[in-house]
């Protein structure tokens, strides 16, 4: 009988001081419950009497406490006077509309038309402050124009300057085109 009670003893003891509540901070159901939940969604913003953005997205939530946006299976196009500028598609996106700050995850397919650029990773984040898009230090990224296809790792972009560089091993191919250089006398 005293081996049970020290036993239940010794149980309440390790129960009783392992406890961790975290009295300062609350989970709302608000904060883990989207707002708003789409399936199947369409956004079409427009500005000045012309479509600027376009997404299509399996599945949209918006959460009452937050400024971002979440979508799965998502698909879009930026215009600009009309005309496609940029298009892409991605398995999973964050957008947060008050720090510009866009997450792309899972076969990220980006085509900048105005750029003759083509970006394919897992992971990408794009600045629309500072205009950058950036991967993972390590994740692999390929990008494509006519003359340049590389892959490599620890990609960046500036929208800024129209450039962008891989701190890491890049392989690939470059194509230089030949000019005709010959003088044709009249």
């Amino acid at each position: 009988m005293r081996k049970s009670i020290r036993l239940i003893l010794v149980i309440l003891q390790v129960l009783f001081f392992s406890c961790s509540l975290k009295y300062g901070s609350t989970v709302s159901v608000e904060d883990a419950v989207p707002e708003f939940s789409f399936e199947d969604a369409k956004y079409t913003r427009v500005e000045d009497g012309k479509v600027s953005f376009y997404l299509e997205a399996g599945k949209l939530e918006q959460y009452k406490n937050s400024s971002a946006t979440y979508a799965q299976d998502v698909d879009f196009t930026v215009y600009e006077d009309g005309e496609i500028t940029v298009s892409g598609e991605c398995g999973y996106l964050s957008a947060d509309t008050k720090t510009e700050i866009y997450s792309l995850h899972d076969d990220i397919y980006i085509d900048s038309v105005e750029k003759d650029l083509k970006v394919k990773a897992k992971n990408l984040k794009w600045d629309g402050k500072t205009e950058q898009l950036v991967s993972g230090r390590t994740d692999n990224v390929t990008v494509e124009t006519s003359e340049v296809k590389v892959v490599g790792s620890g990609f960046s972009a500036s929208g800024v300057s129209n450039s962008y560089e891989f701190t890491a091993m890049v392989s690939g191919n470059i194509e230089t085109k030949e000019e005709d250089n010959e003088k044709t006398d009249n």
